[in-house]
């Protein structure tokens, strides 16, 4: 491929990941508001988030055959097109179970479509220019996240949730669009039998790809864990305003889009390795600081620390996860990596839950800190140790 034709296609799968997102977090917003302004509880918003996650679990080693089986441009065509479909039945919708059966339906449709983009990447830039992609992937992930829940508040506040609903269906239009347009291809046009090794299994045959699943997996679950608390140490223990929790979260954002950026630069699996490393130390050290802040003013600067850490982290993650995993195997390692990620993330939600009703959001703040410096102190050496030029290959696999 030309240096245009590369440029050209890493932008539209940045814009149209970019634009997917903002569309999903508008309308998980909206439609959170619209259960609690229905009367429902936290056990709905709670049902809500992880029916959006079981599916990236459950289909994830049917969803990683299936994007490296399948022409990734049919594959994210057709999951667009019924996701678009989906969202503007949901926009009608008013009864909880509706509700969360639809968004179920969405996160199927959206484990299609993550993970193929996510395996299109690498095919895209190349191994080398792989971090710098993933740096601009998330850098967009970000800014989009930074906009949503300013968007989703004035189109609820406006018009309900119908039309944030309708915009997510409008995203999904425009990522058909972007699916038609970019030039690079993964998977195998016409269902041609692939090798049939599921992703986890694939990853624990590399020993650095190993670790940093473990590694994963605790972080995703302590992040989700500290986030269902997050609001009770800003507005309850520090007697903070609402506005000041939004800056805290603000402020994390534009640490994360900072970070993203610079992690882009970094070269090699040795520097890739230790940069993850690095950034979980600074991460679990954050999250003990924020047990101790003594007021929101001290928590802003170490919140934007948490989210340089996290931009770091999920930089260098996708960059070694991808750049390890030959090309024919990339959609079962994308659809592993999304799957432990969320798993961790339904486990974190509830034991979140279940600790907020006998410790305070410090004690939970210092438990995640510890927990999080534990992880790396024990892996972090054989995860550096690990880092050679191996790839998962797909060979002798079948």
């Amino acid at each position: 491929m030309s240096f245009t034709s590369v440029r050209r296609d890493l932008w539209l799968v940045v814009v149209a990941k970019s634009v997917s997102l903002l569309g999903d977090e508008v309308a998980a917003l909206a439609l959170t508001l619209r259960l609690q302004a229905q009367g429902a509880g936290t056990g709905a918003v709670a049902a809500l988030l992880v029916a959006a996650l079981v599916p990236l679990v459950v289909l994830a080693p049917l969803v990683g055959r299936l994007v490296d089986g399948h022409d990734s441009r049919l594959l994210l065509v057709s999951s667009s097109l019924v996701q678009a479909a989906l969202c503007a039945v949901l926009a009608f919708q008013t009864s909880t179970p509706s509700i969360l059966l639809l968004v179920a339906a969405l996160g199927c449709g959206q484990a299609v479509n993550g993970a193929t983009w996510q395996a299109l990447l690498p095919g895209i830039v190349g191994t080398e220019r792989l971090p710098r992609a993933m740096g601009l992937s998330q850098a967009g992930g970000t800014m989009a996240s930074i906009a949503s829940p300013a968007l989703a508040g004035l189109l609820f506040a406006q018009f309900g949730a119908r039309i944030p609903l309708l915009v997510d269906a409008a995203t999904f239009l425009a990522i058909t669009v972007a699916a038609l347009l970019v030039s690079t291809r993964h998977g195998t046009a016409g269902g041609v039998r692939t090798p049939e090794r599921g992703g986890l299994r694939l990853l624990r045959a590399d020993p650095l790809l190993r670790t940093l699943l473990l590694l994963l997996a605790v972080f995703a679950g302590l992040g989700s864990m500290v986030n269902v608390v997050d609001v009770f140490l800003v507005r309850g223990t520090l007697h903070a305003s609402a506005t000041w929790y939004g800056i805290s979260g603000a402020a994390l954002a534009v640490g994360m889009l900072v970070a993203s950026l610079f992690a882009g630069r970094l070269r090699g699996d040795g520097a890739l390795a230790r940069a993850f490393v690095g950034s979980t130390l600074v991460l679990a050290a954050g999250l003990l600081g924020t047990a101790l802040v003594p007021n929101v003013y001290v928590l802003i600067p170490l919140s934007a620390l948490i989210g340089a850490a996290n931009g770091v982290l999920n930089v260098a993650l996708g960059s070694l996860m991808m750049g390890r995993a030959a090309a024919e195997v990339r959609g079962r390692v994308a659809a592993a990596l999304s799957g432990v990620a969320s798993a961790a993330q339904i486990t974190a939600y509830a034991l979140g839950g279940v600790l907020g009703m006998s410790l305070t959001p410090r004690e939970i703040f210092a438990l995640g800190g510890g927990l999080g410096l534990l992880a790396p102190v024990l892996f972090g050496q054989r995860l550096i140790r690990s880092a050679a030029p191996v790839r998962v290959r797909a060979e002798s696999l079948a």
